[in-house]
């Protein structure tokens, strides 16, 4: 387990990448249910209700593998599917981690109306949620982008092309939750 931590926080950083994963979906089921138990640290503190929020999670792993199945399917390459969602939920464990004091302290400042009202965020906080979103957007970036070659030999996409997919991807999950979920 120490090692999978160790492989997932070197794809964080851009050292490595999905290939460095075992090909394994018991592997995959196990980072899957780290992923939920990471993000139910803030989720089930921020949502509305429970239900809100594992319909809200199952919801963005559904649109997660789909998106993933679509373009592993457009550039044929399959081999990586099961590595790349590894990677996937796998890093985003990680930054759930890293992220929900965060995202618990700003809903504790969002629910002071008179914190609200008198304007005085803390300036740190927004920055911080900044800096993570970006390297979120990269460390997805880097991942979609390892995805989108069919083999080690194959000529890698530019790195901008998988941050370019990140952001569609994006787009499409807040698309998906402002559409059809009301969130």
């Amino acid at each position: 387990m120490v090692e999978l931590i160790k492989v997932l926080w070197n794809i964080l950083l851009r050292k490595s990448d999905q290939t460095a994963l075992p090909n394994s979906m018991f592997l995959l089921f196990v980072v899957f249910l780290f992923y939920f138990l990471s993000q139910s640290i803030s989720g089930f503190t921020v949502s509305e209700t429970p239900l809100v929020f594992v319909r809200s999670f199952f919801v963005d792993a559904a649109l997660m593998i789909v998106f993933l199945r679509i373009l592993t399917q457009i550039f044929s390459s399959q081999d990586n599917y099961i590595r790349t969602l590894i990677a996937l939920f796998g890093t985003g464990a990680l930054f759930n981690i890293i992220a929900s004091p965060l995202i618990i302290r700003f809903a504790d400042i969002l629910s002071d109306n008179d914190l609200m009202e008198s304007g005085d965020l803390p300036i740190w906080l927004p920055l911080l949620f900044f800096v993570i979103a970006i390297w979120s957007i990269m460390v997805m970036g880097h991942i979609f982008s390892k995805s989108m070659v069919k083999d080690k030999l194959s000529a890698s996409p530019p790195p901008i092309s998988g941050v370019a997919v990140a952001l569609l991807y994006m787009m499409i999950n807040f698309l998906v939750h402002s559409s059809f979920l009301g969130e």
